[in-house]
């Protein structure tokens, strides 16, 4: 509960960028064993037969939880071919795509668009979002909470700021508190249905702001 990976001290000797080929070339593609915290809640809030598509997926295990499961339609997007040919091993549907790049594109329609732990990666999420509206109901986004109350000791006591990176300092290039998120996704013309602390301290259902580490929104596209 109380320890994230990678999120103090940065090692400022270690930077290098990442290259997600070469990423998983070296750890080697297998999905999680389990879903996670944030995943778990995905999962009740998307409904029985849904069409599916989370872009940036990785090695989640919720596409194949989903499909097994709940008898959802789903289809991943990643970055990495490697990616996409581990889940099409599995059955699940997928294709290798730089959702960052002017020329991405999706097609049909989907209940449901998936975004974990991705949109802060982004240097205009807005636009990813904005290209995908036409093409979903809802999103399912999870973002990194930048007023969790650590972050705020840590810089008002040791005077260093949230780094929220591993290999490289502009891995995250956006940064939200949970009231700045509710206001974007609002200036986005999207109204959150719910939202919910997927992890932090035990008040996090009372006061997500400040005791949210990783929050979970459901947001409904306004016709």
């Amino acid at each position: 509960m109380f320890y994230f990976h990678q999120t103090r001290k940065p090692d400022f000797k270690n930077i290098k960028k990442i290259d997600y080929d070469e990423y998983w070339r070296k750890r080697g593609f297998e999905m999680r064993a389990k879903l996670m915290e944030r995943e778990v809640i995905f999962f009740d809030w998307i409904k029985n037969d849904s069409k599916v598509l989370d872009v940036g997926c990785g090695n989640s295990r919720l596409l194949y939880e989903l499909k097994t499961k709940k008898n959802c339609d789903v289809t991943g997007v990643d970055i990495s071919p490697l990616v996409t040919e581990g889940l099409s091993k599995l059955g699940i549907k997928s294709r290798a795509a730089d959702i960052q790049s002017a020329d991405f594109r999706v097609d049909g329609h989907y209940d449901y668009i998936i975004s974990s732990e991705t949109l802060e990666h982004l240097a205009s999420p807005e636009d990813l979002l904005g290209k995908l509206c036409a093409h979903t109901n809802y999103f399912v986004l999870s973002v990194p909470n930048s007023a969790f109350y650590r972050y705020r000791i840590s810089l008002m006591f040791f005077g260093r700021f949230f780094t929220q990176w591993k290999y490289y300092p502009n891995e995250h290039l956006r940064y939200w508190s949970h009231t700045d998120f509710l206001d974007w996704l609002e200036a986005l013309n999207l109204k959150v249905v719910k939202y919910k602390a997927s992890n932090g301290f035990e008040l996090k259902d009372l006061w997500p702001n400040l005791f949210g580490h990783q929050i979970c929104y459901l947001a409904e596209i306004r016709k």
